[in-house]
């Protein structure tokens, strides 16, 4: 492996800022003349951005899990169902969602 051109100057300053203090920089501060007088804090607050409009979820209606346990020849059934139905509208539709509709024609 190639030794990096540069590594012996980088461990030179990490060797140089190690022995400084905690704190110090490695800058020397220019010295000053004579005192400033003390300035007046400058108070900055940050502005608030406008509240973007959330975008709402359309409700849908208030749902119950629960656990079926239908026969294998019924579940076939509603399987089959799924696979025709996801054939003729070109997008996925599970056998869960047929019986949910079955379900809800029968309801009086």
């Amino acid at each position: 492996m190639k030794k990096n051109p540069g590594a012996s100057d980088l461990a030179a300053r990490l060797a140089a800022a190690a022995r400084q203090p905690a704190g110090m920089s490695s800058v020397p501060a220019a010295p000053q003349t004579a005192p400033e007088p003390a300035a007046k804090p400058v108070i900055v607050r940050a502005v608030a951005e406008p509240a973007k409009p959330k975008k709402t979820k359309v409700k849908e209606p208030q749902t119950v899990p629960i656990t079926l346990r239908p026969d294998s020849s019924l579940w076939n059934k509603f399987v089959i169902k799924a696979s025709e139905r996801t054939r003729e509208e070109g997008r996925v539709v599970s056998a869960q969602q047929i019986m949910l509709e079955v379900l809800e024609r029968s309801e009086a």
